[in-house]
């Protein structure tokens, strides 16, 4: 009876030095499941710019500064999903329209927009641009999400896009409703990176 009452002991307090250690360091193990989905490349100056779907407002105003540094000179956006939550509004439009009226907004002409109103996923997205690389002879281009899911677009990207000869930089944009690296403290934030890890599980799954 001692000895198992010794084991026990051992066990508990084992146990409460494990939640301890992982209380104390709580603040970089819960960062890690941030920075893990984060991989970005310095800019650099590339053929065209493409805007993924989704999150229009962020990546837009990513976008007018990256073209305002002198980066690039051409903005593809893409996107073919309906923004439903305007439909309240008896507006029907796509993510890829979000993304051009936010860059619209802020002056950004019209003669340096393409809109591909076209892919309703990443893996649907990166067969689209592949095929509009090809077709007009883009030898690098910069691809453009939120930062959360850069590592997802790399790898969906990087080897379909080297595989044709053509270089990628990729980029992310910041969410405005959270930080990413305190994505804990906010709902949108526990719902991104749980959403965006489940997405990375799928992909590998998948593809």
């Amino acid at each position: 009876m001692m000895r198992f009452l010794r084991k026990l002991l051992i066990f508990t307090l084992t146990l409460l030095a494990l939640f301890a250690v992982v209380y104390i360091f709580r603040t970089p193990v819960l960062r890690w499941f941030a920075t893990s989905l984060i991989v970005e490349d310095p800019l650099q100056k590339a053929d065209a710019m493409v805007v993924l779907s989704g999150g229009g407002y962020d990546r837009g105003n990513e976008a007018v500064q990256i073209v305002h540094q002198g980066y690039t000179n051409k903005i593809i956006c893409t996107g073919g999903n309906p923004v439903i939550e305007l439909r309240v509004f008896n507006i029907d439009t796509l993510e890829s329209d979000m993304t051009v009226a936010n860059l619209r907004r802020q002056n950004i002409p019209d003669s340096i927009i393409v809109e591909l109103r076209d892919g309703t996923s990443t893996k649907e997205e990166s067969d689209l641009i592949l095929e509009y690389c090809k077709q007009n002879n883009l030898k690098k281009i910069m691809i453009l999400s939120s930062k959360l899911h850069t590592h997802r677009v790399n790898e969906v990207f990087r080897k379909k896009l080297k595989n044709a000869g053509i270089d990628l930089v990729v980029r992310g944009a910041h969410n405005s409703r959270f930080d990413e690296l305190l994505w804990w403290k906010s709902e949108d934030g526990l719902i991104a990176v749980n959403n965006e890890w489940l997405k990375r599980m799928y992909y590998w799954y998948k593809y």
